[in-house]
């Protein structure tokens, strides 16, 4: 390798030493690993498990202004992880991203899962954004992307999984209770983003539709703090009923506004961002507010025993109402994953097949993949208790279809 610059004579040869070929491979390896070469051959793969681990990424706001939702995300994903590994099925690494509540940092987060975490798919309870901008990273390696969230809009992508109630399941169940018992005039209330105004042009439809009347809209910025200029309009709009999409924190302090105006009494409020967190907060100001979600704590039957005591162990702290759309949609991740044979790393394409044939018998009832990417689920309609408690189910529609219609 170098230039001989000493001698006159060269240096006896010395005699080769014959290695065995074991030792030889072993050698070989080692100075791949140290080059930071991929030989598979030489059997050390990441997980050492002959390829029954799959890399899972979850990404949430666990920050920022929508950090409201991340406890009850969280605790679903992980209680679902705690259920799923007793199973016997594939195993799953499970790898945290905090979105800060900001596309931007949505977008930083699924570049890492991708390009170094090297996840085979990504499970995210995200706002409508912040979704498409971790979407789109994860399309790039045709990674799969499934959300838990309650659907913006009707998001049609071949990389994305709607495991959340779409928006159609979530409103139009809550929209007929309303004008079934005696709503006719409709004020709509929101915050200026995506998710509220998709919302409501489904909504908006669907009451006219029904011969029903929008006699008003409102928006207003994430972080307002003042809600009383749009109370006053709602108040001398005629309405007979508000039906609300006021996200994240915000809604507390709209609620407690609206609650606190004596012209408010006489109104019908059904709200599509109500949580049992938000409805515990409010308290009495939340009395009375009607919301659509597909669980029933009381339920009694095997896969909710099995959610309650695996939430009680992974997020005691957790209300089982809030971390539920997460819990039965990473179920049927789970579901779905183990349709697929050991021993090898699957596509992406057998991923999606699989993911977009994927049922599961869920503490909600049975959620199914349907059509488009989304899926079948219960929807249950909801009062609010006079103390913030959701006491009392007004009516349940067993298999609430998203009716989705893609539009790429």
């Amino acid at each position: 390798m170098f230039a001989n610059i000493g001698a006159s004579h060269p240096s006896p040869t010395p005699p080769r030493i014959q290695r065995p070929p074991a030792f030889r491979s072993r050698v070989l390896c080692a100075v791949a690993a140290a080059l930071l070469l991929p030989l598979a051959a030489c059997g050390t793969s990441e997980a050492g498990d002959g390829g029954s681990t799959l890399k899972v990424g979850y990404i949430a706001p666990l920050s920022g202004t929508a950090a409201l939702y991340a406890g009850g995300f969280t605790g679903g994903v992980e209680s679902a992880v705690k259920v799923h590994d007793r199973s016997g099925g594939w195993k799953i690494k499970l790898t945290k991203g905090d979105d800060a509540s900001d596309p931007a940092t949505s977008t930083q987060v699924c570049q890492r899962f991708v390009n170094q975490d090297h996840v085979d798919l990504i499970v995210a309870g995200q706002p409508a954004a912040n979704a498409q901008a971790c979407r789109a990273v994860a399309a790039v390696r045709k990674v799969p992307y499934i959300s838990f969230s309650t659907g913006a809009t009707e998001f049609c992508f071949p990389n994305m999984w709607n495991y959340g109630p779409s928006p159609k399941q979530a409103a139009l169940p809550l929209i007929d209770h309303l004008l079934a018992h005696g709503s006719k005039k409709f004020y709509l209330m929101g915050t200026d983003s995506a998710s509220p105004k998709a919302t409501f042009a489904i909504v908006r439809a669907q009451i006219q539709a029904k011969g029903g009347t929008v006699v008003g809209t409102g928006y207003e910025t994430l972080g307002t703090s003042d809600f009383s200029p749009d109370i006053s309009k709602i108040i001398s709009s005629g309405a007979d009923t508000v039906f609300s999409a006021v996200v994240a924190g915000d809604n507390i302090t709209y609620h407690k506004q609206f609650a606190a105006n004596a012209g408010t009494a006489r109104l019908i409020q059904g709200d599509m961002q109500m949580v049992t967190k938000t409805a515990r907060a409010l308290g009495s100001a939340a009395a009375g507010v009607v919301y659509a979600g597909p669980y029933d704590q009381s339920a009694q039957n095997a896969a909710n025993t099995t959610y309650l005591a695996a939430l009680k162990t992974a997020a005691p702290n957790v209300n089982p109402g809030d971390a539920i759309l997460s819990y039965q949609g990473m179920t049927l991740v789970t579901k779905a994953i183990d349709t697929l044979a050991k021993g090898e790393k699957p596509s992406s394409a057998k991923l999606g097949a699989a993911l977009s044939a994927a049922t599961a018998d869920t503490p909600s009832g049975k959620v199914t993949a349907a059509a488009n990417r989304y899926v079948t689920m219960p929807m249950r309609i909801w009062k609010v208790g006079s103390n913030g408690s959701a006491s009392t189910v007004l009516n349940t529609v067993p298999s609430a279809d998203p009716a989705v219609g893609c539009k790429q």
